[in-house]
């Protein structure tokens, strides 16, 4: 049987192909068909419209406006603005590095450009003073201010606050740098009582039903902040199970009185707040505050609460450990006490947290400030808690005290205003201006404590020292 081959027609070329797909799927003439005869004088022919052409373009466009919700209108806005707020940062950066390479040579050092003439080239007179100040104080390290405090923004965006880089740019100077941070207290939260089996202990003893957490902590440590963001992220489900939704398991103190020593175990166990009668003393998990005792000493002077001491009113130089007199005594809920100095109400208060045999946590206000989030989900899960959701909430002053909580950030003095003083080394020894005062607190702090909490150690020479380097720094740039 002969076998025919079958036909093989050749591809059309580009020149005499039929038609390419348009965007709803038919096909559009765009050959030139003069060349066989049947093209108009142009070279092009439309064809004529189908059956259905229009219907379908009518549903697309109804397919459209159904996929425009309200919803989705609000989300595609919302990455406008996110995508212009983008542009607008990397904007701003990019004129940071210009202005910076127009002051800075590459290794960091001042530089004024110079012509062939010998004339010095002002610098433009438009530049912004304000970042003209963060550039100039950042052009040892040259690198970029935003980038050195990017983890201590992240905190105000994540704490709801917005900021404007240019408006704003006197307090975003302000802010510590990261690595300032962590060279004062280290890279995460200090938490004594995790790893000693206080959170077993106590999950273990009693019902978990009847389980609380709550506050204490000296005067001026950061109680009520710790307070406020445990009702805000933690409750306790076995006792909610046992007790209903209307009790979570979070108490504002604990039940006798959270600035009251707890050396006392009869005190401990009998005494009751107003609010905390019903309460066992046993049920509860104190959540002790502690604060950098410089910082503590000054919080003291601003407000003493009951306690009574030479020189406490004394608004330029106190502490003043120079006084032959020092003794303190602090009236409490029913009994007084005396102590050497105030600085030893400090040392003592918590000397007998850590004495009493009962399960506690000893937190630094300080990483409440810096690692908020970390710190209360340790501190809840301890406790027998959880999250209450998913996002944490933030604790932030202004936003409980009226217009301020949405207006410009300089008018805000409570999550932000704690961010640029506990971050900053100078800060922690502002108003100390006599040796023999920091010579004091070294020799008579409780160094247990101090390597436990891992505060850095007090150096009474800190002036001197920051002048010098200062000195330094100058001759070096010079």
């Amino acid at each position: 049987m002969k076998h025919t081959a079958s036909r093989v027609e050749s591809a059309p070329s580009s020149v005499n192909s039929f038609g390419s797909l348009s965007d709803d799927g038919t096909r559009d003439l765009s050959m030139s068909m003069s060349a066989n005869g049947d093209g108009n004088s142009n070279g092009k022919r439309r064809r004529r419209p189908r059956k259905g052409d229009k219907s379908r373009s009518e549903r697309r466009g109804m397919d459209v406006k159904m996929m425009m919700t309200p919803v989705v209108k609000v989300l595609l806005f919302g990455v406008l603005l996110s995508f212009l707020d983008v542009l607008y940062i990397i904007k701003h950066l990019e004129n940071a590095s210009e202005e910076a390479s127009e002051i800075m040579t590459p290794n960091g050092s001042s530089m004024a450009q110079t012509p062939s003439d010998g004339n010095t080239i002002k610098s433009n007179s438009n530049q912004s003073e304000n970042y003209k100040q963060i550039v100039n104080k950042n052009a040892i390290t040259n690198t970029d201010p935003l980038a050195e405090k990017g983890p201590i923004i992240k905190l105000i965006r994540d704490a709801g606050i917005s900021f404007d880089p240019v408006e704003d740019a006197d307090l975003i100077e302000e802010l510590p740098k990261w690595s300032d941070v962590v060279n004062m207290y280290g890279p995460e939260p200090v938490i004594y009582g995790l790893n000693e089996g206080n959170c077993e202990r106590f999950q273990a003893q009693t019902d978990k039903g009847d389980h609380f957490i709550g506050t204490a902590g000296a005067f001026n440590t950061g109680t009520n902040l710790m307070s406020e963001l445990l009702l805000a992220n933690c409750l306790m489900p076995d006792h909610i199970k046992k007790h209903g939704n209307n009790s979570r398991g979070i108490r504002w103190q604990v039940p006798w009185g959270k600035h009251s020593p707890a050396g006392d175990k009869e005190y401990r166990e009998t005494h009751k707040t107003a609010k905390d009668a019903l309460v066992d003393s046993n049920d509860i998990m104190p959540m002790v505050t502690i604060r950098d005792p410089l910082i503590w000493l000054k919080s003291m002077c601003r407000h003493k609460y009951t306690a009574i001491w030479a020189g406490f009113k004394d608004k330029v130089h106190c502490p003043n450990f120079l006084l032959k007199d020092l003794a303190m005594r602090v009236r409490y809920d029913g009994f007084t006490r005396d102590y050497e100095s105030v600085l030893h109400l400090w040392n003592e208060y918590y000397e007998d947290y850590k004495n009493v045999n009962i399960p506690f946590l000893l937190v630094r206000f300080e990483d409440l400030v810096f690692h908020p989030e970390e710190t209360i989900t340790k501190v809840c899960e301890c406790g027998g808690g959880m999250r209450s959701g998913k996002e944490f909430r933030y604790i932030v002053n202004s936003a409980k005290k009226g217009a301020a909580a949405h207006g410009d950030m300089k008018l805000r003095t409570g999550f932000v205003d704690a961010l640029v003083k506990y971050g900053n080394i100078e800060k922690r020894y502002k108003d100390f201006h006599s040796i023999e005062d920091l010579k004091y607190v070294r020799d008579n702090i409780n160094q247990s404590l101090m390597e436990m909490m891992q505060y850095k150690s007090i150096d009474p020479l800190f002036w001197n020292r920051s002048t010098e380097n200062i000195i330094s720094k100058d001759v070096k740039q010079v």
